[in-house]
């Protein structure tokens, strides 16, 4: 496993934390800082979120769903450079009973200080 394949990982954990569990701001603010100012991402119905526009959103989603647990496999890297990372992977989420799956696209810049997001793109599956 490389280290983009682990802050994938990581990254859906913390967002599964933070979603499924009453948890400190904290959390959100090193989900928030895991993002490129720029970022964006293409949800699976086709909307187009700046992150200010994720982030408000989730800033009101603490625990909104109780016992989410998101899965993350399938996890390819489809190109890297020394400062870019592109990967594939399958998200399944559990929650309440029921169980969603997408498969994302994600552009993963490497700074000083770790991976940044830059881009997502999730497509239902």
């Amino acid at each position: 496993m490389t280290d983009v394949h682990t802050e994938v990982r990581r990254l859906h954990r913390l967002l599964a934390h933070w979603l499924g569990q009453h948890c400190d701001p904290a959390v959100l603010a090193e989900l928030r800082a895991a993002h490129a100012d720029d970022f964006a991402l293409i949800t699976t119905d086709g909307a187009v979120l700046t992150a200010d526009q994720l982030f408000d959103a989730l800033s009101g989603a603490n625990n909104s769903a109780p016992g989410l647990a998101i899965e993350v496999d399938e996890v390819t890297t489809v190109a890297e450079t020394t400062d870019l990372a592109v990967v594939r992977f399958r998200e399944t989420h559990h929650h309440g009973g029921a169980t969603t799956a997408r498969r994302t696209t994600a552009v993963l810049r490497r700074t000083p200080d770790g991976f940044r997001w830059q881009h997502v793109h999730e497509t239902a599956a």
